[in-house]
């Protein structure tokens, strides 16, 4: 063929393309996602960012800690709670406005898990909800619980070396 040069077909040409493409072929979702250490600098598209949005992840590299970050890592979404809650990097919105409502004696949880956590991931949590019942907050490198005073809102960041971080 002409313009491809010798023993060069169209798909190898398009392979070619394809493995220098700064975005991944395909789509994933955020639990299908390849070794980010083995596509450095590269994007990948996912269905189920956040929950349900289809958008960019990267991967990225701090030290020795290779991950997949959003591209536009805000997203928030009001949320009913009536049971305990673990709140995941990439698969949870990054904001999140609890409402529902808390009995009298009853304590919510909401977990912050370091699965899929990558350096400056943040959740800021809103509480939103009614009762007399509580809010406590758990998975926090300061260890116990952190109450979430109705109307009350907490910002936390990731560290890789220390977990989750209380902010404001």
């Amino acid at each position: 063929m002409a313009g491809y040069g010798t023993g060069t077909s169209p798909a190898q040409v398009a392979a070619a393309i394809e493995a220098a493409s700064v975005v991944l072929p395909g789509e994933f979702t955020v639990d299908t996602l390849p070794d980010p250490a083995a596509n450095l600098d590269r994007y990948a598209r996912v269905s189920d960012l956040f929950g349900d949005t289809r958008d960019l992840v990267l991967a990225s590299k701090t030290g020795p800690l290779s991950y997949w970050k959003p591209v536009r890592p805000v997203f928030a979404r009001t949320s009913a709670l009536s049971a305990d809650m673990t709140l995941m990097p990439l698969k949870s919105p990054s904001v999140m406005f609890l409402t529902g409502a808390i009995g009298v004696g009853v304590t919510r949880t909401v977990t912050l898990s370091t699965a899929l956590a990558y350096p400056g991931a943040a959740f800021e949590i809103r509480n939103d909800m009614t009762g007399l019942g509580s809010l406590k907050l758990a998975g926090l490198s300061v260890g116990g619980l952190l109450s979430l005073l109705f109307g009350g809102t907490q910002r936390f960041f990731y560290d890789a070396a220390s977990g989750w971080k209380q902010f404001s």
